[in-house]
């Protein structure tokens, strides 16, 4: 398949997911690169490699220093929609992965993924990184239309402690009301609520 039609196809449903579940379309689309080698090599159209029942498949695992070949079970979707979006869904379910939700920073977000052990190639975040800036795949993060801004979780989460502040301090109740809007609205923009 073309690569730019690849990405055309893909794009869309990470860029919904992205607003959704604060997973950065650019590293979403890298992953699907790399792990379905452009969609060529999605069977049962699953993009991601997503382990499950479904099918029985042949696959590489790096394991003590070594490749091996291990045949595992790899969950099966009726279209790459379904398969983008059970990849979210995996991610926000899994504890493991929570820093990587609404990680704005691509090279972290993929350092991330590596660091929980999403794959077992140690050069997992470097490959995905490469994919990201050799495609230009940013421009996909970018959330057009609405005017919405997504803030960090960390950046949020320092603002409202020092709103917290400000609210102990005072006995107006307005103010402490509007402390507390403008809180609900930080975790808004960071994608907390």
């Amino acid at each position: 398949m073309n690569k730019d039609r690849f990405i055309e196809q893909v794009a869309p449903a990470a860029q919904a997911n992205m607003r959704e579940f604060g997973i950065l379309a650019s590293v979403t689309i890298a992953q699907a690169i790399l792990e379905s080698g452009w969609g060529n090599h999605a069977p049962g159209n699953n993009l991601f490699g997503i382990k499950g029942s479904g099918q029985q498949l042949v696959t590489q695992e790096f394991i003590n220093g070594r490749w091996l070949q291990i045949v595992d079970g790899f969950c099966v979707y009726d279209s790459w929609y379904e398969s983008i979006r059970d990849h979210s869904y995996f991610l926000t379910q899994n504890p493991r992965y929570a820093n990587v939700l609404h990680e704005l920073d691509y090279r972290l977000a993929c350092q991330k993924l590596q660091q929980a052990g999403y794959a077992t190639d140690p050069l997992y975040a470097d490959k995905l990184i490469r994919i990201i800036e050799g495609s230009d795949l940013t421009r996909f993060d970018q959330i057009e239309g609405k005017g919405e801004y997504m803030m960090s979780c960390e950046d949020a989460d320092k603002i409202i402690m020092f709103l917290s502040a400000a609210w102990t301090i005072t006995e107006d109740a307005e103010a402490r009301a509007e402390f507390h809007r403008l809180a609900d609205e930080l975790r808004k923009a960071s994608g907390q609520l």
